[in-house]
């Protein structure tokens, strides 16, 4: 009798194959504002400050990001510039236009929401610069 033995394959380079990507967390992500557009007691300070003092406010936000604290006395709707370039810098989902709806239909709380990110913004990263 005789009897045949088979040697397995030598083992070679091996290939993984890659189904799915994994999601980059880039640039191209975007993320919600921290809470939302009614949540204006979330922070009582800030509610009470914007709701008695809105102009002033508005002027110490243009303040923190190193913009003249005049603009906001000379631009239409100046939040809605400021919160167009915060969500600009920081990614936030939005548009122009909601933007615009939510400081014409309640600039204060749009106001708020807008102090409480950069708030936010500054506690994760310790400035509002990138």
């Amino acid at each position: 009798m005789h009897s045949e033995f088979v040697s397995p394959p030598a083992p070679g380079p091996q290939i993984n194959v890659i189904v799915n990507q994994p999601e980059q967390l880039g640039r191209h992500c975007h993320r919600d504002w921290q809470d939302g557009l009614f949540s204006c007691c979330n922070d009582v300070k800030n509610c009470l400050l914007t709701a008695f003092c809105y102009q002033c406010m508005q002027c110490y936000m243009y303040g923190r990001y190193g913009e003249c604290c005049g603009t906001a006395a000379v631009i239409p709707m100046a939040g809605v510039v400021l919160s167009v370039k915060h969500r600009t810098r920081h990614r936030i989902k939005g548009s122009i236009i909601g933007d615009c709806c939510a400081f014409s239909f309640c600039p204060p709380c749009a106001l708020c929401r807008l102090y409480r990110d950069m708030e936010f913004v500054e506690n994760m990263n310790g400035t509002l610069d990138l």
